[in-house]
């Protein structure tokens, strides 16, 4: 089972982007578990990749992801999430849990809420932290994950509603500004380390995964193959179209500029920017899910390489052509 999807599952029409063919891929399956395993988040730093999943599986690789060690368990909660790309690791759990892992020791923080977290994410310092989930939860760090603080906001306000929407990602950049999605296609920024708010986006359809570069080149996906675009860092989005009506978990872009997005059944490729697509038709790839999504630097291989991470605890490698 994915990272679960709290709401409806709105049905919403959508434009569907132009696909170039069905391509095979150059597929490895590095690690294979069990029918009744899920790995549900991924990082990488460097050559260092960690994944996470259910009842505390953490799994962790030194070489990019060609090899990979199970770690002792120390909690039966779900993972839901993990973030590597400060000076310490943040990993975040199904009932509210947070941990710390710092030169190797696993240390639990109180959160201070039993809602299930979905992403955490941080400055590439540290210096600011910020883990989502369930019910509005936005918990917040200005301490290197060690205490973490609630950030609270008028949902009413914000959706003309009585409802507290779920959120499903975030993404932290070095100058602090805070961007999170969930459902009802919402956007919502902080620039004050989430004292407070303001709403970019807002439509019909989930949307689960968030990613924004150096540059301000960001995208998020979700219900019905949604697929949003921003070109400052997330302040004003557009939409866009991809070739499918699955649900999209997780997007990403590559240095060349090749955008890459991974969810049920599907992992697709753009090479120009969205306007057309192409559709990998691996059976490893059609025939599950990935959540867990990562892009290797250029470099360890002639074309880009892609880690995957998701149902039935398999990471797959895969070589674009």
């Amino acid at each position: 089972m994915l990272r679960p999807i709290f709401g409806c599952i709105c049905l919403i029409s959508v434009s569907i982007a132009p696909v170039l063919a069905g391509t095979d891929a150059e597929v490895k399956a590095v690690n294979l578990g069990t029918a009744h395993e899920a790995l549900y988040g991924l990082c990488l730093r460097d050559s260092r990749a960690v994944a996470v999943g259910q009842h505390g599986l953490v799994l962790e690789s030194n070489d990019s992801g060609d090899t990979w060690t199970e770690l002792d368990r120390f909690t039966d909660a779900a993972l839901l999430d993990v973030d590597c790309g400060g000076t310490a690791e943040l990993y975040v759990g199904q009932g509210g849990e947070l941990y710390r892992r710092q030169d190797g020791d696993f240390e639990a923080v109180e959160s201070g809420t039993d809602a299930r977290l979905m992403s955490v994410a941080q400055s590439t310092d540290g210096s600011v932290a910020v883990a989502v989930g369930a019910f509005g939860a936005i918990l917040t760090s200005a301490d290197f994950g060690k205490t973490w603080r609630r950030s609270t906001l008028d949902w009413f306000a914000v959706l003309d509603d009585y409802v507290e929407p779920h959120l499903y990602d975030v993404h932290v950049a070095d100058d602090g500004q805070i961007t999170v999605i969930g459902e009802f296609a919402l956007v919502i920024q902080s620039r004050d380390g989430g004292v407070t708010w303001q709403k970019r986006h807002q439509g019909e359809s989930s949307l689960f995964g968030l990613y924004i570069d150096t540059t301000g080149t960001g995208y998020a996906v979700g219900q019905e193959g949604a697929f949003l675009t921003s070109a400052d860092a997330g302040e004003t989005w557009a939409p866009g179209a991809t070739p499918t009506n699955d649900i999209l978990l997780s997007v990403r872009r590559s240095s060349d500029g090749d955008i890459v997005s991974s969810g049920i059944r599907k992992f697709i490729v753009s090479r120009d920017q969205g306007a057309t697509w192409i559709e990998y038709d691996s059976p490893a790839l059609t025939m599950g899910w990935y959540q867990g999504l990562e892009l290797l630097s250029s470099g360890e291989t002639a074309n880009q390489a892609v880690l995957l991470a998701g149902h039935q605890a398999s990471i797959l490698k895969i070589e674009l052509k």
